[in-house]
């Protein structure tokens, strides 16, 4: 079971950390997460099943390694939205959402 802890952190090396969505970044809730599943020493936890932990490594590849960004290729490079991946990274980016936070106070202090 050693091996299964280590190829989840394999598996995290490759995954980055995005900076501009602190406390919402997934990869630090799979961080978070990881510990809970193992031990210190790396063992699994008892309460969770080699299968569902195996389950779970697989689908963490799959979006790791953008599985089905490359098997579905898409040609637009707008989304619904109609912004860019870029503009969306942006848009949900802590400081952007803080501005946002900070125009409704402002809004609403008016409209008292």
């Amino acid at each position: 079971m050693a091996g299964t802890y280590k190829n989840f952190l394999r598996l995290l090396e490759k995954w980055p950390i995005d900076a501009t969505k602190k406390k919402r970044d997934i990869g630090i809730h799979i961080r978070e997460q990881l510990k809970l599943h193992f031990t210190a020493s790396g063992e699994l936890n008892p309460t969770i099943s080699q299968e569902k932990c195996d389950r779970r490594f697989v689908s963490l590849k799959r979006l790791v390694d953008n599985h089905h960004k490359n098997v579905y290729r898409r040609s637009a490079t707008s989304s619904a939205t109609g912004l860019t991946a870029e503009q969306c990274n942006s848009v949900l980016s802590d400081e952007f959402l803080d501005h946002l936070a900070q125009q409704r106070k402002s809004i609403l202090v008016k409209v008292d």
